[in-house]
């Protein structure tokens, strides 16, 4: 009975920690607990064992996998160890279909132990990108936009990046380059009530040479999105990149003429830093009636503010004081996005404090304008690169005064970076080796693909090296007849039934008398086919034994 729970229990105590722990999302936590509740319900109510413990075993898998859409790192993996331990020995009690069992054997508990291990490995390392592909799959059927997921474009929606926020998924890495936090992408000048838009103006593009020798180098995932209007994210201030690239007015590289690049070499120092065109009376528009809303909020946090520069300190800190940083806030339909998060809901994530903070710059007299992109903070000690994750993304203001722009961060919190562990940095090796496959194309993947398969034959060739001991023991036991059996074989010889070493046993139980013809079958069965228990057998031979003794 307790085996029969055992998965559906452990998936369901799975999912209740990652909701707890690790703020799984609204869509992922119902999926987890309907499948989890689905494993409960198949241990309970189907009747074959074999069926229930494979359904309730499938159920929770479904689950256990559903509850990873989160960062978990080493509680996850700990999780998932768990589950499929108790899978395992769940499903190894349903095969043994109410038949005792002899307790599971040191290879026996190394293989269940490889087993686990391997599946937590992969869950790892596989469930994200999986994830994150079949997502993106389903979104490009159901016609969903795809920048909530993949990239900023030249239109943002307010709350495009929640998806993004919400994965774990690599966009690229850095190297070369220490220190870099900042990498802007996008640049949005244009506020029209829940959208921010990259005007014309900022879209015109020139072309920069490439200037070999670049000491730095920006690497982006195989899952990095394509396309011509994909760009590089990079440090304000990069220049001197090692090929041909796209810059817009708004200082913003893309990718140029090259078939979808996988890495950009680029300087923070020695060359001219690319620079932004200074600012329109775009960048001071602000719709009526947000004006209405905002402009008293904003005056009252910058009265005692007399430069610019001072004004934008006050503006990013004085009136988003006891905000809330939350990715899921129902808003008015009926008031814009913007004056309902300053007013009336005053929770939000970097999108809206961004795009708060720059309206308000602009009812003040100050140019100001939302960028997006990533704010890095995760350096991988083994490989010493900055790691950019999906989570990233982010959205802070860039003002104009005393001739350039400079960036403010209006965002709470957006200071503290995502702490991981050890295993979390090894797992992103798996990641770069992918990367150093995809380059060398289908003789990567073979290459892979054999090394797995070297992996999976070492690993049998452990176990059948641990096993072996005990096979020669057993086969050195069987060589002789069990005491017992010696027992009765001497006592049918003293009656007159010798057998000859060669005698097969079915043929001697044939000519023995009937009390021992029987337990000369029973131990037949029990040494060469394992049918029936030994301890049985055992009594039965040594009572043959006596009565025939006591028949002569």
């Amino acid at each position: 009975m307790v085996m029969r729970f055992l998965p559906a229990s452990v998936a369901a105590a799975v999912v209740a920690l990652m909701s707890a722990l690790r703020g799984l999302g609204p869509i992922s936590r119902g999926i987890a607990i309907a499948c989890a509740a689905a494993a409960l319900v198949a241990a309970a109510a189907l009747r074959r064992r074999d069926v229930r413990a494979h359904a309730s075993v499938v159920a929770g898998i479904a689950a256990v996998t559903a509850a990873g859409q989160v960062a978990g790192g080493w509680l996850y993996g700990a999780c998932v160890a768990a589950f499929f331990t108790a899978a395992l020995l769940s499903l190894r009690a349903a095969r043994a279909s109410g038949q005792p069992r002899p307790a599971p054997s040191a290879a026996a508990l190394v293989k269940i132990g490889g087993v686990t291990g391997a599946i937590v490995v992969l869950a790892l390392l596989l469930l994200t990108p999986i994830a994150l592909r079949v997502e993106r799959f389903v979104n490009g059927i159901l016609g969903v936009d795809g920048d909530e997921t993949t990239a900023f474009s030249t239109t943002m929606r307010l709350g495009a990046t929640r998806g993004m926020l919400q994965s774990n998924a690599i966009v690229a890495r850095i190297e070369g380059a220490p220190g870099v936090e900042y990498l802007r992408g996008a640049v949005y000048d244009t506020y029209n009530g829940a959208y921010w838009i990259t005007s014309s103006e900022g879209g015109k593009r020139t072309t920069s040479a490439a200037r070999p020798g670049a000491p730095a180098r920006i690497t982006l995932d195989r899952n990095a999105p394509a396309g011509a209007d994909m760009r590089w994210f990079l440090p304000p201030g990069a220049c001197g990149f090692d090929r041909d690239v796209e810059v817009d007015a708004f200082g913003v590289v893309r990718r140029g003429s090259a078939p979808n690049p996988q890495r950009l070499g680029f300087a923070t120092a020695g060359c001219a830093p690319i620079a932004a065109r200074p600012p329109t009376e775009r960048d001071l528009e602000v719709l009526r009636d947000v004006r209405d809303r905002i402009e008293p909020l904003a005056a009252a946090a910058t009265a005692r503010a007399a430069t610019p520069h001072d004004k934008l300190l006050a503006l990013s800190r004085e009136p988003f004081r006891g905000f809330e940083y939350s990715l899921a806030v129902e808003r008015d339909p009926g008031v814009d996005p913007i004056a309902d998060f300053m007013t009336v809901h005053r929770a939000g994530h970097c999108e809206m404090f961004a795009s708060a903070m720059v309206l308000m710059a602009r009812t003040q007299g100050i140019p100001a304008r939302v960028v997006g992109g990533y704010r890095a903070s995760e350096v991988n000690p083994i490989t010493g690169q900055t790691v950019v994750r999906d989570r990233n993304a982010h959205a802070w203001v860039e003002a104009w005064y005393d001739g350039a722009w400079h960036a403010f961060d209006p965002t709470p919190g957006s200071d503290a970076p995502l702490r991981r562990g050890f295993l979390d940095h090894a797992g992103d090796l798996w990641d770069l080796a992918l990367d150093r496959l995809a380059e060398i194309g289908p003789l990567g993947y073979a290459a892979g693909l054999g090394a797995l398969v070297v992996v999976l034959l070492a690993i049998r060739q452990a176990t059948n090296w641990l096993r072996r001991p005990r096979r020669v023991r057993a086969a050195r036991a069987m060589e002789r007849p069990l005491p017992c059996f010696e027992t009765l074989l001497r006592a049918l010889e003293e009656a007159g039934f010798a057998r000859d070493p060669s005698e097969p046993l079915e043929s001697f139980a044939a000519r023995v008398p009937p009390v021992a013809a029987a337990a000369v079958a029973a131990y037949a069965a029990f040494r060469y086919g394992g049918v029936g228990d030994e301890r049985a057998v055992v009594q039965e031979v040594e009572i043959a034994a006596r009565e025939t003794r006591a028949a002569i």
